[in-house]
């Protein structure tokens, strides 16, 4: 049953608090979002925004980047101490769409895929993982094209918030995430609105994903 495989993931969250939840069987966290440039420019942010230990693993190391040669090279700092990366292309704050990142990032697909690329095209490690997380179009033929972009490329899942841009506080579109689980061969993790096991079983009967994220956890 989907209530025997729930996998809890913390996202978000510093060493600190990711050492406390893995004491009650968290299984995989993420670091918070983490600017590629200046994580690769600055030991201070470096110090800062990144710190792990020998049990703090699985880890995937969440980015906001714009640009593919700084974004692998954080990938490659990282490597020695993750199990992967996440590219943020859902972030729609305001700040980060000024920057270039976030979910700005869903209307250049062609940097998303070359970020991508360079990240596999740097990292030895086969086993690192590189994923990103999107939010919709109004259209989604261009959702489903820039997820199909980045699929060839090589990236291991997509994380789906099920809202476009300017959405915040309206439903969210499942059956847009179901589109997209349909057509593509990757995983598929839906976001947006899960804040119980029930509400994860209902997306994933409404979708179809490999996944459901929560501020979190999962449900693979």
């Amino acid at each position: 049953m989907l209530s025997e495989c729930l996998i809890k993931v913390l996202y978000a969250h510093r060493l600190s608090f990711r050492t406390l939840v893995r004491k009650y069987d968290c299984d995989l966290c993420y670091t918070p979002m983490i600017v590629a440039a200046d994580f690769v420019r600055s030991a201070k942010a470096r110090d800062s925004e990144f710190t792990t230990n020998q049990g703090d693993c699985p880890l995937i190391v969440q980015f906001a980047a714009n640009d593919a040669r700084l974004l692998s090279d954080a990938a490659r700092i990282v490597c020695p101490y993750a199990n992967g990366i996440d590219i943020n292309c859902g972030c729609p704050q305001r700040w980060a769409l000024a920057e270039g990142y976030g979910a700005c990032l869903i209307n250049k697909p062609e940097l998303v895929r070359d970020m991508v690329k360079q990240v596999r095209n740097q990292v030895e490690n086969p086993r690192f993982s590189v994923s990103i997380k999107i939010r919709i179009h109004d259209d989604l033929t261009r959702t489903v094209d820039l997820c199909r972009k980045a699929e060839a490329t090589g990236v291991s899942w997509i994380t789906v918030h099920g809202r476009t841009v300017e959405e915040r506080h309206q439903p969210v579109h499942y059956e847009a995430i179901k589109i997209i689980k349909e057509s593509m061969s990757i995983p598929i993790v839906a976001n947006g609105d899960i804040r119980s096991l029930k509400e994860a079983e209902n997306v994933w009967h409404i979708t179809g994903t490999d996944g459901k994220k929560s501020f979190d956890f999962f449900v693979f």
